[in-house]
C-alpha cells in the first residue's frame, strides 16, 4: 500500500512540475491576432489536413525546431520526444531504434517523404544514418495506423518529410566540428517557381567516436557520406510531378557482447528513389500514384571471429494509386490500392521474396457547423505467407468553441506480418524460422482533451491511451538443445499510459514547452514489464528569439527500464537525465555561426545495456548562402 501511494504521490508530482510553469506565469497575457497560417500535416489521412483536424494524436517537429537543435542525425532529434524511447547502440551511426507508446520497434511504420522504408529481415528501420539536412518536418502519428498504412503500423507511424526547393537558385554551404573528433561539411543547391523546384544536397560526416562498448577503451569510429535530392514539375494546373531519391554509404566500427573488438566493423550502401504523379482529373476527383524502391546492402566483417561476419541485401518495391474524393466540404472519400515486394537476402542462409496486396478506403465527415469530425476507415491485406488481414479505425473530434476545449477519442485495430528473418532464418545451431506464423494483431483506443488558455500564447493537452497484443512472436528455446530457437505465437501484452504536454508563450520571442509520458507496459504471459520501456518521460524546453541571436535549452529526464524480458536487477537501466543547449548568431545576411553543448552535466547512462552513450561534448559550425 505504501509503494502505491508513493507511485501516486510521484505521479502527481511530475503532473504538477509540467503545469508549474502556468501556475507561475504572469495572467497579463495578450493574444496574438496576427494571421496564423495552420499548420498541416498529410500522414494521419493521406490527404493534407490542418493539426487540428486529425483525430489521432499527432506530434510535428518542425524543420525550423530541428534547425535551432543544431544536429546532425535524426535519433539527435527523436531522444527528446517523451512518447518515444530511442535505443542506440553505442554513439554515433550506431544502430538505433525507436519505441513508440510502448510498441517493439517494428510495431511503427517510418517513411521518407510517404516511402516506407526498413528492413525487411528485421521489420525495424535503422534512423542512425538519416542526417537532418533535408528535413522540412517529421510527423509522429500515434496510434494504430495498420487501417491506411497496413502492416508494422500497430504503434504508429512516423513519416520524414523533406524540404522542396524554392525562391531564387541559392547555394547553401556550412561545416561543423567538436568533439571526438568529429567534423562534417555540407553543401545544398536548390530553387524554384510555380512551374518547377529542384534541391540537391550533399554531406560528409566523420567522428572517432566513443567506445561502443560500455566497458571499452577502443574508440569506435564512424563516417557517412550521403546525396540527396528533389525535383518537382508542374506542366499544367491538373498535373504534377516529382522524383526524390537518398543515396548514403557509411562505414561504421562496432563492438559485441559488451566489450571491445578492435576489427568487428560494418559497411552498409544505402537507397531510396520515388517517383509521385498527382493528377487532377476534376476539381473534385485527386489521383496520386507513387512507385517507390528502397535497397540496403549490409556487410558485417570481423576477422577474429568466424560468427560476426554477414552479408544481408534488403529491398521493397511499392506501387500506391490513392484516390481523394472532395463531395463537399464536409466529406472527403480516399480510396487506394497498395502492392508491395519484400526482398530479403542473408547470404547463405535464405534468399526469399513476399508480395502483400491491399485495399483501403478512409471516410472524413464534418458536421455541426465542422465543430464534430468523423473519421473512419477500413483496409484489406492479402499477404503471400500468411493470408488476408482486414484492420478498421475509427476517430472523432468535438470542439467545445465557447470552452476553448477540444475532445478526441480513436478506437483501431492493426496488424504486423512476420518478417523474413521470423519466416526463413536458419543457423549452423539448429535455430530456424516457422513458416506457419500468424501476424501480430492489436486494438487500441485513446481519449484526449487540450485546451487553449489563451488563443495562441497557452496551451495544455492530456491524453489516455489502452492498447492490447495477441500473437506477439518470440524465438522460443527448441529441446534438447538450449541453443535452437524457432518463432513461435505466444505472447500477450498490455501497454496504457497517459500523455500530456503544454506550450507557453511567456512573452514575445520566448517560449516554454514540456511534456510527460507516463507508461504501463505488462508481458500478460509473465506479469513483467516489456523491456527498454521507462515508466517515465518528460522534457521541457525554453527557446528564445531576438532579432539575430536564438537560444535553446532542454531538459529530458528518462525513468527506469529493463533491459530483458526477466526484469532481472542486472539488466536493469537507471533513470537519467540531460540537458542540452544551444545556439545560433545571424553575423550578416548570408552568414550564421551556430553550436550546441550535449550532456552538460557529463551524465552516465545507458540506453542499451552494456552500450555507451556520450558524455559532454561541444560543437560549433558556420553557414554561408549565396
Amino acid at each position: 500500500k505504501k509503494g502505491e501511494k508513493m507511485n501516486i504521490r510521484n505521479f502527481m508530482y511530475k503532473i504538477c512540475l509540467l503545469f508549474l510553469p502556468f501556475l507561475l506565469a504572469s495572467p497579463a497575457w495578450a493574444e496574438d491576432d496576427s494571421i496564423k497560417i495552420k499548420e498541416v500535416v498529410v500522414s494521419a489521412t493521406k490527404i493534407e489536413e490542418p493539426v487540428e483536424e486529425t483525430t489521432s494524436d499527432v506530434v510535428v517537429i518542425k524543420g525550423e525546431d530541428i534547425k535551432e537543435m543544431n544536429v546532425e542525425f535524426v535519433p539527435d532529434v527523436l531522444k527528446n520526444i517523451p512518447e518515444l524511447n530511442l535505443i542506440q547502440n553505442g554513439g554515433a551511426g550506431k544502430q538505433a531504434t525507436v519505441i513508440l507508446r510502448g510498441g517493439s520497434s517494428n510495431h511503427t511504420m517510418v517513411m521518407i517523404d510517404g516511402v516506407k522504408v526498413k528492413s525487411t529481415t528485421t521489420g525495424s528501420f535503422d534512423f542512425s544514418g538519416i542526417n537532418v539536412d533535408d528535413i522540412e518536418r517529421i510527423e509522429i502519428i500515434k496510434g494504430p495506423q495498420s487501417t491506411l498504412y497496413g502492416s508494422e503500423a500497430m504503434a504508429g507511424v512516423i513519416n520524414i518529410i523533406t524540404k522542396k526547393g524554392k525562391g531564387k537558385p541559392k547555394i547553401e554551404a556550412s561545416f561543423e566540428g567538436g568533439s571526438f573528433g568529429t567534423y562534417k561539411p555540407s553543401v545544398t543547391v536548390s530553387g524554384g517557381d510555380k512551374k518547377y523546384d529542384y534541391r540537391l544536397t550533399g554531406s560528409y560526416f566523420y567522428t572517432d567516436g566513443i567506445s561502443a562498448a560500455k566497458q571499452g577503451i577502443e574508440r569506435d569510429g564512424y563516417k557517412n557520406a550521403s546525396l540527396s535530392g528533389k525535383l518537382g514539375f508542374r506542366p499544367t494546373e491538373k498535373l504534377e510531378l516529382e522524383i526524390s531519391g537518398k543515396y548514403y554509404y557509411d562505414r561504421s566500427e562496432l563492438d559485441a557482447f559488451g566489450v571491445d573488438d578492435l576489427n568487428y566493423v560494418q559497411h552498409g550502401n544505402h537507397y531510396m528513389l520515388s517517383g509521385k504523379g498527382k493528377l487532377y482529373l476534376f476539381n473534385t476527383w485527386e489521383q496520386i500514384l507513387t512507385v517507390s524502391t528502397i535497397k540496403d546492402s549490409l556487410k558485417y566483417r570481423d576477422p577474429d571471429t568466424s560468427y560476426n561476419n554477414s552479408d544481408i541485401i534488403t529491398g521493397m518495391d511499392t506501387i500506391d494509386w490513392q484516390h481523394n474524393l472532395y463531395f463537399s466540404e464536409r466529406y472527403i472519400l480516399t480510396a487506394g490500392a497498395e502492392y508491395r515486394d519484400e526482398k530479403g537476402e542473408n547470404k547463405g542462409v535464405f534468399d526469399k521474396v513476399v508480395d502483400n496486396k491491399a485495399l483501403y478506403l478512409n471516410n472524413k465527415l464534418k458536421f455541426l457547423n465542422d465543430d464534430l469530425i468523423i473519421n473512419a476507415g477500413l483496409r484489406y491485406d492479402d499477404h503471400e505467407t500468411f493470408g488476408s488481414e482486414t484492420t478498421y479505425r475509427i476517430g472523432g473530434i468535438y470542439n467545445i468553441k465557447p470552452a476553448a476545449i477540444k475532445i478526441k477519442g480513436s478506437y483501431g485495430t492493426g496488424f504486423r506480418a512476420p518478417t523474413l528473418n521470423e519466416l526463413f532464418y536458419q543457423d549452423s545451431w539448429g535455430s530456424s524460422g516457422n513458416l506457419n506464423l500468424k501476424p501480430e494483431k492489436s486494438n487500441s483506443w485513446e481519449i484526449g482533451v487540450e485546451k487553449d488558455i489563451v488563443k495562441d500564447v497557452a496551451s495544455l493537452s492530456i491524453t489516455y491511451f489502452d492498447q492490447n497484443y495477441k500473437d506477439l512472436i518470440d524465438w522460443v528455446e527448441t529441446p534438447p538443445a538450449s541453443w535452437q530457437y524457432t518463432p513461435q505465437n505466444i505472447a500477450k501484452a498490455e501497454v496504457k499510459g497517459i500523455e500530456a504536454g503544454a506550450s507557453l508563450k511567456i512573452i514575445e520571442g520566448l517560449t516554454l514547452k514540456s511534456s510527460y509520458t507516463n507508461l504501463d507496459t505488462e508481458n500478460k504471459e509473465t506479469g513483467k514489464r516489456l523491456p527498454r520501456r521507462p515508466k517515465d518521460k518528460f522534457n521541457m524546453t525554453v527557446e528564445y528569439v531576438k532579432g539575430d541571436a536564438a537560444i535553446l535549452a532542454g531538459y529530458t529526464f528518462v525513468g527506469e527500464a529493463y533491459d530483458d524480458a526477466a526484469n532481472s536487477e542486472k539488466k536493469k537501466l537507471a533513470s537519467y537525465s540531460l540537458i542540452n543547449l544551444s545556439s545560433s548568431y545571424k553575423l550578416t545576411k548570408n552568414i550564421k555561426l551556430f553550436g550546441r553543448i550535449d550532456n552538460l552535466l557529463d551524465e552516465d547512462y545507458e540506453t542499451a545495456k552494456d552500450y555507451s552513450t556520450p558524455g559532454f561534448s561541444a560543437f560549433a559550425g558556420i553557414k554561408v548562402e549565396i
